[in-house]
């Protein structure tokens, strides 16, 4: 069952020499064969949900598989959650409805095109989506940011126990990554962000999600403008403390949050998690799955390589950092295939403001299946702890912290500039001494 019309693999000759290879791929080693895919669509559903999105491994053998899979899950999810609507539990119909909604969305990752596939699946994400907020724990409503004389979609969420008009309350505005979709930014129920008091509003920004379908696409150059927009949405509203509104950005969306941040100085604090500083994402088109080229096509709505790669050109924090006044926080793996952690360390050692730099070794894109990010500090809480700590104005001293192999901190100062020594994060000099650590690890 293609998903895409085979011309359409074509227009990038390295998806297209390299399609028998990946499915090969997915065939002997899953549909996480570049990354964790299963663990971070089943991580916001309840838990009663998660085997059932995990076990989709067994039934995922080759890149076709997954919108036939995920789709046939999710109208059994969807259904079900009919089903106890009309039996009077409407907490059991909630989270049926927010699974079902989270695999329609990962039903869509594959299609690279508008296709009438695409528009019926986008569609019942969105229902699904709404019939969860009819039963969920907390306040949810839709929203719509302005952007270029159209709207981006979103979803607003307050904290359990209040209301619209109920205040004053921090506020995080929250982006996904190139793969991602809104819906998954904000858990069904126990969030991180919710429960320690922050409001959030998870976006669909240009070229992301909702905005595929209606024909928004990326364009870097373009970006702060949803900063500003994203902001004003959430700052005019009467139960958000316009003093407390930040930014939180997760792989891709760490450069597209970078970008809001320095265009829009009145954000009190900007977080990132699994960084794309990589310039012009050349490691990311190169270097890896050649699933990313075809999805960032689509994003962008352009046809040929050279197109691809004249908009991929753009995107660079380069220059951003001197705009950047605010507190900021990084977090990153050390053998992150997406980015070099040298361009990490240089964008951090541009900005202006308070900088801390959370930095896990032997960790790849999402540091949370090796031993530094099981045993160490859990990113997400972490973050979570970070932006809850900024929103009660906390002190932050600019700080450096490697997390070792054996989930142990090693926090110093950031001084004057920071480098990575490849292959030796914690100081290669340990060597020359007589103590048994090596600096590698």
């Amino acid at each position: 069952m293609p998903v895409n019309p085979h011309a359409l693999g074509r227009r990038d000759p390295r998806f297209a020499d390299q399609r028998w290879l990946l499915d090969l791929m997915i065939e002997q080693f899953g549909p996480e064969w570049d990354q964790d895919r299963l663990h971070y669509l089943s991580a916001p559903v309840s838990a009663d949900h998660r085997g059932a999105i995990l076990g989709l491994a067994r039934s995922i053998r080759k890149l076709d598989d997954f919108t036939r899979e995920m789709a046939n899950l999710a109208r059994h999810f969807e259904l079900r959650g009919k089903a106890q609507e009309r039996a009077g539990h409407p907490a059991s119909a909630a989270d049926d409805h927010f699974a079902a909604a989270i695999l329609y969305g990962g039903a869509q990752w594959p299609i690279f095109a508008t296709t009438e596939l695409n528009t019926v699946l986008e569609q019942k994400k969105t229902d699904c989506f709404a019939a969860y907020v009819r039963g969920a724990d907390h306040h949810v409503e839709a929203v719509e940011v302005p952007y270029q004389g159209r709207t981006l979609a979103g979803w607003y969420h307050l904290p359990p126990g209040h209301l619209p008009g109920q205040g004053p309350l921090p506020c995080v505005v929250v982006l996904s990554g190139m793969d991602g979709f809104k819906e998954i930014n904000v858990f069904a129920g126990a969030d991180r962000y919710l429960r320690r008091g922050l409001a959030v509003l998870t976006l669909d920004g240009p070229g992301q999600g909702t905005s595929l379908v209606r024909g928004i696409r990326y364009r870097p150059e373009l970006y702060g403008e949803v900063g500003t927009a994203a902001y004003e949405a959430v700052a005019g509203r009467p139960e958000v403390d316009p003093d407390r509104v930040m930014l939180c950005g997760v792989s891709q969306g760490s450069l597209w949050v970078t970008q809001m941040a320095a265009a829009e100085p009145r954000y009190a604090a900007c977080a990132v998690m699994f960084t794309c500083f990589d310039p012009g994402n050349t490691a990311m088109f190169t270097s890896h799955s050649p699933t990313f080229r075809q999805r960032f096509m689509y994003m962008t709505g352009t046809e040929t390589v050279a197109e691809l790669e004249a908009v991929a050109a753009g995107m660079n924090v380069d220059g951003l950092g001197k705009q950047i006044r605010m507190p900021y926080l990084a977090a990153m793996g050390e053998d992150d295939p997406l980015c070099d952690p040298a361009d990490t360390y240089r964008h951090l050692n541009s900005l202006s403001g308070p900088k801390e730099l959370l930095f896990y070794i032997g960790e790849h894109h999402a540091p949370v299946t090796r031993t530094a990010g099981r045993l160490g500090p859990q990113v997400f809480l972490t973050v979570a702890d970070w932006l809850a700590d900024r929103a009660a104005d906390r002190p932050l001293d600019s700080r450096h912290t490697v997390v070792d192999s054996r989930g142990r901190s090693h926090t110093e100062p950031w001084g004057e500039e920071r480098r990575y020594t490849y292959g030796a994060p914690l100081d290669p000099r340990t060597l020359l001494g007589d103590e048994p650590g090596t600096g590698l690890s």
